[in-house]
């Protein structure tokens, strides 16, 4: 039966306003903010992605093999290396059958991601594999920050936990063991529509924010609990009686306060089922559509000469519902609301 504009427009405002209130309830406060934007800060972060290789040749049993990262106990978690020409890190070769058996994943930015033992099952070893960078700059008291990354959990194991945690402290240490750090982690990143961690197909976006205390310069993610500790369940694949962690694209970046720097832009459906950003700043600009979620949809790099950029999502394997469109340009940051109804 074919509808006329009117009945699909009011179809439509029923869906956002029943899908805005789900949203409300399943999105946290912390997790509202980083939809919200990051302002236009750097990510303190270096070697997000574990791209680069200048310790690819060097052997160093408390390093990994990608620069700016090390571990920091008898544990040893891993840098997967998908280029199979240059072969720096754990090759990550789909053909070979121990890939396989772990469950093959691409990285989602570059060629190399890392990977880390979170738990082993109720009342078993406590063994815990982390990792540690250095932040580029020391965090400032009384700033909020925004912490997130990317997760895939490696489908060849069964147990899924609900959470990966990031402790932030001034010094870096080492400590002569293998099992749970004795530390009380700032971050919990944890996903609002699901309790468990167990997508095993895509790169998973989660992101909470902290207030820094101050001078801390060292950043460690990992599982903080102890086996008898963590909230955990079987997930839907695997056989190996582990649970374990892909990670890539981890971000550390200080939010502005509210109302400084704010974007105000509309958003329209043009007949062709696109979007349309309009009233939007000169210059560049990043605009970011994000799930309710939080996971990444699309990405666009653009320079608003006349304050439109127009979003085209054909090709895109999108559900139906509500997204959330996010815009970062040297204005500000600004935040708006779309439903998707397939085009």
């Amino acid at each position: 039966m074919r509808r006329t504009s009117k009945e699909k427009n009011n179809m439509l405002n029923e869906l956002l306003l029943s899908l805005t209130k789900r949203a409300a309830r399943a999105i946290p406060l912390a997790m509202a903010a980083a939809l919200a934007g990051t302002a236009t800060a750097q990510n303190l972060v270096p070697n997000p992605s574990f791209e680069d290789t200048a310790l690819c040749n060097t052997y160093d049993p408390v390093r990994l093999q990608a620069a700016r990262w090390f571990n920091v106990n008898w544990a040893t978690p891993d840098v997967y290396e998908c280029d199979l020409v240059r072969r720096c890190g754990v090759v990550w070769d789909p053909a070979d059958s121990d890939v396989q058996a772990s469950g093959y994943q691409y990285a989602r930015s570059g060629t190399r991601f890392a990977g880390a033992y979170h738990w082993y099952g109720v009342n078993s070893s406590d063994t815990k594999e982390y990792l540690t960078v250095r932040l580029d700059q020391d965090l400032i008291h009384g700033t909020n920050y925004s912490v997130s990354l990317y997760y895939s959990r490696a489908d060849g194991y069964k147990l899924a936990t609900d959470r990966i945690s990031a402790y932030f402290g001034p010094d870096s240490f080492f400590v002569q063991d293998y099992r749970t750090l004795p530390l009380q982690p700032q971050v919990d990143l944890m996903d609002p529509e699901h309790e468990y961690l167990t997508d095993e197909v895509n790169w998973t976006y989660l992101a909470d924010s902290f207030v820094a205390t101050g001078n801390e310069r060292y950043m460690t993610i990992g599982s903080f609990l102890d086996s008898s500790q963590v909230n955990g369940i079987m997930a839907p694949t695997g056989s190996f009686n582990y649970c374990y962690y892909y990670y890539d694209d981890v971000s550390v970046v200080a939010i502005k306060p509210s109302g400084i720097g704010e974007v105000q832009f509309g958003i329209v459906q043009l007949a062709d089922g696109s979007f349309r950003l309009n009233k939007l700043p000169y210059g560049p600009i990043t605009v970011r559509v994000l799930d309710v979620c939080g996971k990444l949809i699309r990405e666009v790099l653009a320079s608003s000469s006349n304050g439109i950029i127009d979003l085209d999502f054909g090709g895109l394997d999108m559900a139906n519902g509500l997204y959330v469109v996010n815009v970062l340009s040297k204005e500000g940051r600004g935040v708006a609301r779309f439903v998707w109804s397939g085009g």
